[in-house]
C-alpha cells in the first residue's frame, strides 16, 4: 500500500512539475507575443516610410524623364534605389507572414508539450532577432535612399540654374 501511495505521490509531483514548466513557458510565450506586437507597430511604420520613399522615387524618376539630364550617374543611383525598394518589399511581406504565423501559434500553444513549447519559443526568438536586425538595416537604407534622392534633386536644380 505504501508503494502505491509513493507511486501516486511521485506521479502527482511530476505532473505538477510539468504544469509549472508549461506555465513558465506560456508566460515566456506571452512576453514574446508582446514583443511581436511591438514588432508589428514598427513594421507598420516601415510600411508607411516605404510607401513614402517609393512615391518620392517615382516622382523623381518622372522628373528625370522630363528633363534633359546630362549626368547618367543619376539614373544609376535611381536604379540602385529601385533594387533596394524591391528588396524591402520582399522583406516587409516576409515579416508580415511571420507575424501572422506567430498569431496562429498562439491559438494552439497551450496544447503543446513542454519540448514543443521550448522549440517554438526558441524559433520565435530567432525570428524576432532577425526581424529587428532587418529593421535596422532597412532604416539605414531608407536614410541612404532619401539622401540620394535629395542629392539628385539638388543637382538637378543646380544644373537647371546653370542652363539659364
Amino acid at each position: 500500500m505504501k508503494k502505491i501511495m509513493i507511486l501516486f505521490f511521485t506521479i502527482g509531483l511530476l505532473a505538477s512539475c510539468g504544469d509549472d514548466e508549461k506555465e513558465s513557458l506560456s508566460q515566456e510565450f506571452d512576453e514574446l507575443m508582446v514583443q511581436n506586437d511591438s514588432l508589428q507597430a514598427v513594421h507598420s511604420e516601415f510600411e508607411s516610410t516605404h510607401q513614402t520613399i517609393q512615391q518620392n522615387h517615382q516622382e523623381l524618376l518622372e522628373q528625370l524623364d522630363t528633363l534633359q539630364v546630362s549626368d547618367s550617374t543619376f539614373f544609376d543611383q535611381m536604379a540602385q534605389n529601385e533594387v533596394i525598394i524591391k528588396k524591402h518589399e520582399g522583406i516587409l511581406a516576409g515579416h508580415e507572414e511571420l507575424m501572422d504565423g506567430h498569431q496562429d501559434l498562439k491559438n494552439n500553444f497551450g496544447n503543446l508539450s513542454s519540448s514543443e513549447m521550448k522549440a517554438q519559443i526558441s524559433k520565435m526568438k530567432e525570428v524576432h532577432s532577425t526581424m529587428m536586425e532587418e529593421h535596422s538595416n532597412m532604416r539605414n537604407e531608407h536614410e541612404e535612399m532619401m539622401n540620394k534622392h535629395d542629392e539628385i534633386r539638388k543637382n538637378i536644380i543646380d544644373s537647371n540654374r546653370e542652363d539659364i
